[in-house]
């Protein structure tokens, strides 16, 4: 039946069908589904981004895919609407050739993917670029802060403990997950949680470095890899198998310099001395301690330095010390004395980062818990790496402004702390959309079909007004997600926060955003509810339907 005629039979028997053709309409149905899935899964994926420590490498991919996502959900709005005008413009009689029809969806479909694109990546940058020096910086320390939440060394009052005395299974569940993911904005934004961050900015640097470095063990792992190589420093040195080609090279350069100084004060050079002086020149050469072979011509210059370093080679091999890192030592002392040496100790301590004068021994013992190694270097690794980072969090606001010292780390954390809110938030604004307009595609001729077998009031209702449901779906569930808690949400932490943030204002640049503390605050509290329902369902298409692609993001569990 063709599109006419469909028209014509609605009118009369009083069924609303849809305006575009069949296949059309399954066609668009079908990209609308496979676009849901990877909106889906990649909101599955966003929420294990915020939910961890991760790099800005990883924000920034994650970040690409998002933008990708509204992309394609603005082009398939554009794609629905192209298709209906074509409708349109048939009905007034102007057919347009299916190239032409092709050609012009598909253009209209590209222009405004890219559009989008570069839309989404200028509201990110533009804040990005805009934000004050404190916004960095108080990006940085709440990032820090989120941190030390998700490690397990901070806690909020009122959120359950898990057994280990923290609350890590509440920040890894999917709605300690969305609450982390707007935490950091919120903190950084409004003044009156400055001082919070301020005052745990050390504990919090010194808990986010051992956290990054895997704790006690994965220092002690650092130091094994230190100790090893330093081990083949060792053999190497002990079996005088040492590298000494750099000081060879400064040797040949030197002697051979010498060697054509001592040409020019007879007038020639290396290239036109005349043969029957060949055997005195090699004389000469011999007598000024390089031993040349009787067949060497005077412009040989890679026969020259095979001998020089033969030479050096002799002349350390018959040594009672050796130059190691540029110290002078005795040869062949004992692992444990080596190890001790203060230009093995120096070394150790900037590879490990420590403070001045600290021994870093060759053997710990494993027995204890590595109890030794956690006081005589780990503790120490900790103190001196805080007090390296510190002066940088705590330095002027200026210095993370445009042109300052810090502003390329500055920037990295405003994009941090900016990016997962405002993916989520395009995310669920695409997912929601499109599940609305799925429905429709689905409910026209699923009602009509009902209608045409068999009359019912309800179906009518559908059938003629068929956005009625997927609006009255999609509002009942932003409602009740709105009014149910959580553990978080019933948190005196959370009550604490929800009060500081009336009338707040979020400030990321000079000028507040529209968007108040309170209204975000709601937002934050129908996600953080929405995300423990629909977590488990994404994460099950991500991993099962698109074989579980991390859009840029890979976990220490993959």
């Amino acid at each position: 039946m063709t599109e006419q005629a469909q028209s014509e039979t609605g009118a009369r028997d009083g069924i609303k069908r849809s305006p575009l053709p069949s296949w059309q309409n399954w066609l668009v149905i079908g990209i609308t589904l496979t676009y849901l899935i990877c909106e889906l899964a990649f909101n599955s994926r966003l929420l294990d981004l915020v939910g961890s420590v991760s790099t800005a490498e990883e924000v920034h991919n994650i970040e690409r895919y998002g933008r990708t996502l509204t992309a394609i959900a603005a082009a398939l709005l554009v794609l629905q609407f192209a298709l209906l005008a074509n409708v349109r413009l048939q009905k007034k009689g102007i057919i347009l050739t299916a190239k032409a029809t092709t050609v012009a969806v598909l253009l209209l479909c590209l222009v405004t993917g890219t559009v989008t694109w570069h839309a989404v990546e200028w509201v990110i940058e533009r804040q990005v670029s805009k934000s004050t020096g404190e916004f960095r910086q108080m990006s940085l320390l709440a990032q820090l802060y989120q941190r030390s939440l998700i490690e397990g060394h901070q806690t909020l009052e009122g959120i359950p403990l898990d057994n280990a005395g923290g609350q890590v299974q509440t920040w890894t569940s999917p709605s300690g997950k969305a609450f982390l993911a707007t935490l950091p904005i919120l903190l950084s934004s409004s003044d009156r949680y400055h001082q919070l961050l301020k005052s745990g900015a050390e504990q919090n640097l010194r808990d986010n470095i051992s956290a990054r470095e895997g704790g006690v063990l994965g220092y002690y792992k650092a130091w094994l890899e230190a100790r090893e190589t330093v081990h083949k420093q060792y053999v190497a040195y002990y079996n005088d198998q040492m590298d000494i080609s750099e000081a060879v090279r400064r040797e040949q350069d030197k002697a051979w310099q010498r060697y054509e100084r001592s040409l020019e004060a007879k007038r020639l050079k290396t290239w036109n001395v005349p043969r029957r002086y060949y055997a005195s020149v090699r004389n000469h050469v011999r007598g000024q301690g390089v031993p040349v072979a009787n067949n060497w011509s005077p412009s040989d210059r890679a026969g020259f330095d095979a001998a020089v370093a033969k030479t050096v080679k002799q002349r350390y091999l018959a040594q009672r010390t050796v130059v190691f890192n540029g110290v002078t030592i005795p040869k062949r002392l004992d692992w444990g004395v080596f190890f001790r040496q203060e230009v093995v100790q120096k070394n150790l301590r900037e590879k490990l980062v420590l403070p001045a004068g600290t021994l870093v021994r060759e053997e710990y013992p494993k027995n204890d818990g590595l109890k030794l190694f956690a006081a005589q270097l780990h503790t120490p690794h900790l103190n001196e790496a805080v007090k390296q980072q510190l002066p940088g969090l705590r330095a002027s606001l200026a210095s993370y402004s445009a042109g300052g010292e810090n502003e390329k780390q500055g920037e990295d954390a405003a994009r941090a702390v900016i990016v997962p809110p405002v993916a989520l938030i395009f995310s669920l604004i695409g997912a929601l959309t499109h599940l609305a307009k799925l429905l429709y595609l689905v409910l026209v001729p699923l009602t009509a079909a009902i209608l045409a077998r068999r009359s019912s009031r309800a179906v009518q209702i559908l059938n003629h007004h068929p956005l009625i449901f997927p609006v009255a779906l999609i509002s009942a569930l932003l409602v009740m997600f709105s009014v149910m808690n959580n553990s978080i949400t019933e948190s005196a932490a959370y009550q604490d926060l929800r009060n500081a943030m009336k009338g707040a204002e979020i400030s990321i640049t000079d000028e507040p955003l529209a968007l108040r503390g309170e209204a975000l605050l709601r937002v934050v509290h129908a996600v953080s509810i929405g995300q423990s329902y629909s977590y488990p369902m994404n994460q099950y298409l991500r991993e099962t339907v698109l074989g579980g692609f991390n859009f840029g993001y890979v976990t220490h569990d993959d």
